[in-house]
C-alpha cells in the first residue's frame, strides 16, 4: 500500500472516502465543504450515534463513478486523541470488508491533533484494519480484504507530500510491526514453536538491520539459566533464547532492554489448566512477539540508542521430565526458586531474561508478558497493568503509552508483596496465592532487578487478546505495547525523558 497526503481533493479519483463525524454533528476539520455537508447529513439521517460504527453512503466521485462515503462516528471532539484517530480509520477501512476498493481517501482531524500525529495515526489505522485472523481458512470468501493500492490522506493544511514523509514511514513501520506480532500470536502452537519464532526473528532482524543471536539449551545451561530451563523440561521442542541487538548510538551498554515472555503453548505443566479455552494458550508468547516486533521498528527507524531485545521461548507441557511442584532450581542471578505451581511459569522465564539483560549492560529494562489472569480481574481488557521502579521511570513508561494511544495503569508494588514471595526452602517461590496475584507475579520478577536498574513490568494478559470483533479490530491477538515501546525508545534516543 502506498500513502500520500494532499491538502485538497481536486481531481482525486477514489473508490471510497472515510470521514469522521463528531457527536456535536460536525465532520473532521480536513473535510472540504461539499464532503462535510454530505457526511453531516448522512450522520443525521442514519441516526449514527454509536462510536466507530460506520454508515456507508454512495455518491458520485470526481470521475462520475460511484464512490463510497464511509461516515464514522468519532465521539466527542474534545475526547479525540491519537488512539481514537487510528480507531476511527480502522473502523472505516473495516467497513470496506469484501469490497473491491483500491484507492481510498481519509479525512484527517487536524484541530484536535497536530497534522503529524493525525497522519501517523491514520497510516497505522489502515494497517490494523488490514489484518484478519482467518489465516488457515481455505475459502477465499472468508479471507477477502479490499485490494488497497493507494491511500490518500486529506490534511486540510497547506502542506503536501514529502512534508509528512517521516510520519508516513513511522506509521507504516509501527502498523506492520503490530500486524506481524498479531500474526505470530495467532498461529497454532504446532506451527509456531520456539524454533519457528527464532526463524521469524532471524528474518525480521535481516530486514531491520538488527544483530541476532539465538542461544540453545546447552548455551543457556552454561550461563546458569536454571529457572528458564525448568519450564522447558516437559517439552520435546527445544527451548530458544532469542537476543536481538540495535547499536544506534554506538559505544558500550544498552539504554533500553526489552524482555518478552515466549511460552508458545502453556498447558500449565503438571499443574495442568482446565480444558476450557486451553486452545487459546497459543498466544502466551505475545510478549515475545511484541518485543521482537518493537525492536524491528527501532532498527528500521534507526533510532539513536542502544537496545537489546530478549525473548526466552519454550513450551510448558507435562511429561516424564517435567518440573514438579516443590522442585527447586537456581536462576541465572544465583537466587534459588521453589516451584509451587508449574502454571506460574512466565515469571520463571522472565527472571533469567532480566538477569541476562543486566549482565549485558542494560540500565533500563521493560518486560512484557501475558503473566496473570489476576490482572484481567483487576483491570479488565482495556488497560495494561504497569509495575516497576523507580516511580520516575514507571511514569515515563506510562506517558509513552499515553502519547502512543495505549492505556497503562500503575499498580502498587511494596516490600510486603516481595516478602510474600519468599520461600521456606529457597530464596523465592513462584506462587504466593490468589490474593493480589498480578502484584505477586511482578514482585517475583522484581527479585531479579539489581541495584540502580530502572525496570517496568507490563502485564498484558488482559489486552493481548479479544474474544469478539470490535468495530476497529477483529477478534484475536492485538499486538499490544509495540507503540508504547517505540515511543519510549524514541524519547530515550532524543533524551526527552529524564531518568527515574
Amino acid at each position: 500500500m502506498q500513502f500520500r497526503t494532499v491538502s485538497i481533493l481536486d481531481g482525486e479519483q477514489l473508490d471510497a472516502l472515510i470521514v469522521p463525524v463528531f457527536k456535536e454533528g460536525d465532520a473532521a476539520s480536513g473535510a472540504p465543504e461539499s464532503v462535510r455537508k454530505t457526511a453531516e447529513w448522512v450522520a443525521r439521517e442514519s441516526g449514527a450515534r454509536k462510536i466507530f460504527t460506520p454508515t456507508t453512503h454512495l455518491r458520485d466521485g470526481t470521475d462520475g463513478a460511484p464512490m463510497r462515503l464511509v461516515v464514522v462516528p468519532a465521539g466527542k471532539r474534545d475526547e479525540y486523541d491519537i488512539a481514537r484517530a487510528w480507531q476511527v480509520v480502522s473502523a472505516g477501512v473495516l467497513a470496506l470488508w469484501q469490497s473491491t476498493a483500491r484507492r481510498i481517501g481519509v479525512i484527517l482531524e487536524t484541530q484536535s491533533l497536530d497534522a503529524q500525529e493525525a497522519v501517523q495515526s491514520a497510516v497505522e489505522g489502515v494497517h490494523y484494519a488490514m489484518w484478519r485472523p482467518e489465516a488457515h481458512r481455505t475459502g477465499e470468501e472468508d479471507r477477502q480484504l479490499p485490494p488497497l493500492d493507494e491511500i490518500v490522506l486529506l490534511s486540510g493544511t497547506d502542506s503536501d507530500g514529502d512534508d509528512f514523509g517521516a510520519e508516513i514511514a513511522r506509521g507504516q513501520s509501527v502498523g506492520e510491526a503490530v500486524n506481524w506480532a498479531r500474526a505470530l500470536s495467532n498461529e497454532p502452537a504446532n506451527l509456531m514453536t520456539p524454533s519457528r519464532i527464532a526463524d521469524a526473528a532471524r528474518r525480521l532482524a535481516a530486514e531491520s538491520n538488527l544483530d541476532i543471536e539465538v542461544l540453545d539449551e546447552e548455551a543457556c545451561r552454561a550461563l546458569g539459566m536454571g529457572s528458564f530451563l525448568s519450564v522447558a523440561r516437559g517439552s520435546d521442542e527445544p527451548a530458544q533464547f532469542i537476543v536481538l541487538r540495535h547499536n544506534g548510538r554506538g559505544g558500550e551498554g544498552y539504554d533500553l532492554a526489552l524482555v518478552g515472555k515466549g511460552i508458545t503453548f502453556d498447558s500449565g505443566g503438571i499443574s495442568i489448566k482446565p480444558a476450557e479455552d486451553m486452545h487459546l494458550m497459543k498466544y502466551d508468547m505475545s510478549g515475545a512477539a511484541s518485543v521482537i516486533a518493537a525492536a524491528g521498528v527501532v532498527g528500521r527507524l534507526g533510532l539513536e540508542l542502544n537496545l537489546i531485545a530478549i525473548a526466552p521461548c519454550t513450551e510448558n507441557l507435562p511429561g516424564g521430565h517435567a518440573t514438579k511442584p516443590g522442585d527447586v532450581f537456581t536462576s541465572m542471578s544465583g537466587k534459588t526458586v521453589e516451584v509451587i505451581n508449574t502454571d506460574a511459569e512466565g515469571r520463571l522465564v522472565l527472571i533469567d531474561g532480566v538477569t541476562y539483560a543486566q549482565r549485558e549492560g542494560a540500565t533500563r529494562v521493560v518486560d512484557v508478558a501475558t503473566l496473570t489472569g489476576a490482572v484481567r480481574i483487576a483491570l479488565g481488557r482495556h488497560y495494561t497493568g504497569l509495575f516497576g521502579r523507580p516511580e520516575g521511570f514507571v511514569e515515563a513508561v506510562r506517558r509513552a503509552g499515553e502519547r502512543s494511544g495505549e492505556r497503562l495503569w500503575p499498580m502498587p508494588l511494596s516490600d510486603e508483596y516481595r516478602d510474600d514471595m519468599k520461600s521456606d526452602v529457597a530464596d523465592l517461590k513462584n506462587s504466593g496465592g490468589r490474593l493480589g496475584g498480578a502484584i505477586l507475579g511482578a514482585a517475583f520478577v522484581d527479585a531479579a532487578v539489581e541495584g540502580e536498574t530502572e525496570w517496568a513490568h507490563l502485564d498484558i494478559a488482559g489486552t493481548a487478546w479479544y474474544e469478539e470483533d470490535r468495530p476497529f479490530s477483529p477478534k484475536g491477538p492485538q499486538g499490544p505495547m509495540i507503540r508504547t515501546i517505540v515511543e519510549l525508545a524514541s524519547t530515550i534516543a532524543a533524551r526527552r525523558e529524564p531518568r527515574g
